[in-house]
């Protein structure tokens, strides 16, 4: 005997963004949009709702932006964007299209914020506009670089001299305490003082007079 054989098909539809209306599928029943571009496999879950079972959509266009069958898109539905440079994955929440893990790069407050990522030179408040930026061009910082005390050292180049020697960097003596010429008055026994001249070298007050270290 020959037996026919026999070919079981889902519903289906070879239209672009063709999606099956609620109220032609039953719960758990499959159908299958096979068109070449926003395709998909749907079912209709136990609340009624059809969902979508497919890889990320890639487009200029969202999914189901000129929808042909069912309006709208399923929850958990993803879509990358192809319209811009960035290509952010974005997944639909039930009410809009939501990026996922772009927070870090986009939102200056985000304490896990990047350099490597580049959100801190793009983005960030602290770099473009914020506390950092106004201490830097016109602050207490922004001050003493440009004309106070600190700036002075520097363009004297007796900073760069004392760093380049290791002294302060060993001793740890603070910038005040840096001199050219005569030794001040002594001070508390055991103050340190670097001598910027000849003989230069780090001194110590001691039974109120300075010795070299």
């Amino acid at each position: 005997m020959t037996s026919t054989p026999v070919t079981l098909l889902s519903k289906r539809s070879g239209n672009a963004s063709d999606r099956p209306i609620v109220t032609t599928v039953q719960v758990g029943e499959l159908a299958l949009n096979f068109a070449g571009s926003d395709n998909g496999l749907y079912f209709k879950d136990s609340a009624g709702s059809i969902r979508k079972v497919t890889g990320t959509h890639y487009g200029v266009t969202a999914p189901n932006a000129s929808p042909a069958g069912q309006t709208g898109n399923s929850i958990g539905e993803t879509w990358v964007n192809s319209s811009t440079s960035a290509y952010y994955l974005s997944v639909w929440t039930g009410a809009s299209w939501q990026k996922v893990g772009a927070a870090f790069a986009d939102v200056a407050a985000i304490a896990s914020v990047t350099i490597a990522s580049g959100a801190l030179v793009a983005n960030s408040a602290l770099v473009a506009s914020g506390s950092f930026g106004a201490i830097l061009a016109s602050g207490s910082l922004g001050s003493v670089l440009s004309s106070g005390s600190l700036g002075s050292v520097l363009s004297s180049g007796s900073l760069g001299s004392i760093l380049s020697s290791g002294v302060v960097t060993a001793v740890d003596t603070p910038v005040a305490n840096i001199v050219t010429g005569a030794l001040p008055s002594p001070g508390v026994s055991g103050t340190l003082i670097y001598k910027n001249d000849s003989p230069s070298g780090l001194y110590i007050c001691v039974n109120g007079g300075w010795a070299l270290t």
